[in-house]
């Protein structure tokens, strides 16, 4: 999966540094438990999936945005698309975070996230065929055959029990079937039906059209039809059995069985042409683009898609088939493009594909070029605005005159409800506002809110309103009471990265807000008061603290679990055998001596001991059209575990049981991996090098500790360095 920039180059770092550090390499949890790999990290969570907050997609990400772009996956492009020709009701309002990542919020959806939306579907029991009692190939039919069973009048009970048990078993059992407990003529009809289907499901495509061809007269209505369209199926499982590869993959049009694919296309039309409107015609007309696409016709495949796309309602999930379809039978082709264009009479198909082209090339440059944008032209003159779109986006991602897209993209932000069409050309154009600094911005946004669908296209609208406040320095603006920026994520980024302790405070004491984001507002506030070295300030405000606060969430997830920690600064664990008091105490004492060696050791312990050793807040991606960037009002540089072991180790004047206390943990930070765990977050493979101390230094630590301090526990309990 191709991601974006700053992330892939945060891989590469990773990867050279593995390289030059060959042992560290069985250590990849450690690693990645402290190494921002992300554009953006929640609070140290280990993904290699997560959003830049920011509007621009230029290449492909794992969070789709609510505007066709190029960095949405393609088939989230083609149901906006969709949507877009067939308007739709909006999702329920009410919709939660993407399943598929909690951390995109309602602003970024995967695919899988946006077709939960729009199509939930009910929640899969869990049995299932893990035990091997569930039979696959019954599972899918079985309902049709019940129903169908059930409404013939001349099957007695009892032999529909016998039958409803054998579907069961069908494709799935090699035991020996009960035929002579069907005795009724109907029932033998179902009988034989049964006997095809699991001649089929067993792979014996001789025996499968056999016996289908034999039930083609049958009285039964259900049977009869069934075994016309069967044969369908059989031609295109024999077509494509030679042409899979050891991988599962298919291998290519030339090496389909020609005949069985011939044989299956006059199957379907033997079956349309006997029932034009029958139960399976839609399947046995979506089966023509599977003998299209085996035969490898992409001119016929291109027309169907054309077609679908431009009737296809996108309010209905047959819209998310397809979009799932035409990316995997036509769009992930490398000369997909080239093809679309070359048809000329394709440009729904072509907007896509010019779209998933636009994409970076391998030297970054964008990979759709203004002439072939401009030769297409002609094939967009029934969709200008669409048109105008690509063409906006083209000099968007390839960092031209903003300008040009103000004047391609006329201001239309105050409108009661927008298209994903029409909405993605002013976010396109609220892009290009921002890139000139427009004084305008601002209330381009707010207008924008007016008529944005609560899903997926208010909050990416909020999105580009709080950046621009926040590179104006209005932070004051986004947290005010009836401020436009309502969605939990965006607030609770804002309230990790760049709130002052102002904004904290007033953020904890709005009742009006929901009671996770006021968590993570005191969780913020405490912690940087800590980190940030404002004891005094830390002190005050533990007292916002409620007496009943999480200490169980965990720091992992952080920002994205249900409970926030902020219990741990009350009630968390201050000593494991090093004598220290609670953490308030400790702070109160730093408040007065902010050098005191015994209340800084203890600090320490506080951070090892509840986890924070590799914990971070939100780390936003590194430019300023990106949500959490800016200055936060705190003073100072996070202190890490580890500089306080180095302060105290350079002081020769500590006390001898405090410096044999920092000299064991400074060796321990290595301890057992060889990689310095007490560091904090690291974002560069730069910074993750400067964070290591060489090993003469540790050995020069543990040598010092035993010939020193000989008589402490600590040189008595330390048998290695790392």
């Amino acid at each position: 999966m191709m991601i974006s920039t700053r992330r892939t180059h945060a891989w590469r770092n990773l990867s050279a540094w593995l390289r030059r550090h060959p042992l560290l390499g069985g250590a990849g949890a450690i690693v990645l438990s402290t190494v921002g790999i992300g554009g953006t990290l929640w609070a140290c969570a280990d993904s290699s999936c997560t959003p830049a907050w920011q509007l621009s997609a230029a290449d492909y990400d794992c969070a789709g945005r609510a505007m066709i772009s190029p960095g949405n996956d393609t088939r989230i492009n083609l149901l906006l698309l969709m949507q877009s020709l067939h308007p739709m009701a909006d999702p329920p309002a009410n919709a939660r975070p993407d399943p598929w990542d909690w951390q995109f919020g309602k602003t970024f959806m995967s695919w899988g996230g946006m077709r939960e939306a729009y199509w939930p579907q009910p929640e899969q029991s869990e049995g299932g065929s893990e035990d091997g009692s569930t039979c696959e190939p019954a599972a899918s039919g079985g309902p049709a055959f019940i129903a169908a069973m059930s409404a013939e009048q001349g099957i007695p009970a009892n032999e529909r029990t016998v039958l409803a048990d054998l579907r069961g078993k069908a494709g799935c059992s090699d035991e020996q079937w009960d035929e002579a407990a069907i005795t009724s003529k109907a029932g033998r009809e179902y009988l034989a039906y049964l006997t095809a289907a699991d001649a089929f499901h067993k792979n014996n495509w001789a025996g499968a059209s056999q016996g289908f061809s034999a039930l083609t007269r049958a009285k039964s209505a259900w049977v009869a039809e069934t075994a016309r369209y069967m044969p369908i199926r059989i031609g295109l499982r024999m077509a494509i059995a030679t042409a899979v590869d050891e991988w599962g993959d298919f291998a290519g049009s030339e090496k389909i069985d020609k005949p069985s694919l011939e044989a299956a296309s006059n199957a379907i039309d033997d079956y349309l042409k006997a029932y034009p409107k029958g139960r399976y015609a839609a399947s046995a007309e979506g089966l023509k683009r599977r003998v299209a696409w085996l035969r490898g016709d992409m001119t016929t495949l291109v027309q169907r898609y054309e077609t679908l796309l431009a009737n296809t309602p996108g309010a209905s999930e047959a819209a998310a088939n397809l979009a799932e379809e035409i990316d995997n039978k036509l769009l992930e082709r490398q000369d997909a493009a080239a093809l679309i264009a070359a048809q000329g009479k394709a440009p729904l198909l072509l907007a896509v594909a010019d779209f998933k082209q636009m994409r970076p090339t391998g030297d970054d440059t964008i990979g759709l070029a203004a002439s072939d944008l401009a030769a297409q032209k002609a094939q967009f003159s029934a969709h200008p605005e669409l048109y105008g779109l690509i063409e906006a986006s083209r000099i968007t991602y390839a960092g031209g005159d903003a300008k040009a897209v103000l004047a391609l993209v006329p201001d239309a932000a105050r409108q009661p409800r927008y298209t994903p069409l029409a909405f993605s050309r002013q976010t396109l154009r609220g892009m290009a506002l921002g890139k000139l600094r427009d004084p305008n911005e601002a209330g381009f946004w707010r207008e924008l809110l007016g008529g944005a669908s609560p899903v997926y296209q208010r909050p990416l609208a909020e999105l580009g309103l709080a950046v621009r406040w926040q590179r104006d320095r209005r932070l004051d603006q986004i947290f005010a009471p009836g401020s436009p920026i309502t969605d939990p994520t965006i607030r609770e980024i804002l309230l990790q990265t760049v709130a002052t302790p102002a904004i904290l405070r007033a953020n904890v004491a709005n009742t009006a807000r929901p009671a996770h984001e006021r968590d993570v507002a005191r969780f913020a506030l405490l912690y940087k008061d800590l980190t940030r070295g404002s004891y005094a300030d830390f002190t005050r405000d533990l007292t916002l603290v409620p007496a009943d606060a999480n200490v169980d969430g965990g720091l992992w997830d952080f920002a994205r679990q249900e409970a926030v920690p902020v219990g741990l600064f009350r009630k968390g664990r201050w000593s494991d055998g090093f004598a220290c008091p609670a953490l308030a105490e400790t702070a109160a004492t730093l408040a007065r001596a902010p050098k005191d060696h015994q209340a800084l050791l203890c600090l320490g312990d506080f951070y090892r001991l509840n986890g924070f050793d590799s914990f971070g807040l939100f780390n936003a991606d590194g430019n300023e059209m990106a949500l959490g960037n800016g200055p936060d009002g705190f003073a100072g540089k996070a202190l890490a575990r580890g500089a306080i072991y180095d302060a105290v180790i350079a002081d020769k004047t500590a006390a001898p049981d405090l410096r044999a206390y920092a000299l064991y943990r400074a060796v321990m930070c290595y301890a057992p991996s060889g990689y310095n765990g007490c560091s904090g977050p690291a974002w560069t493979a730069a910074e993750m090098d400067a964070a290591q101390a060489p090993t003469a230094t540790r050995k020069a630590w543990f040598t010092e500790l035993k010939q020193r301090y000989p008589n402490s526990r600590w040189a008595k309990s330390l048998r290695y360095y790392w």
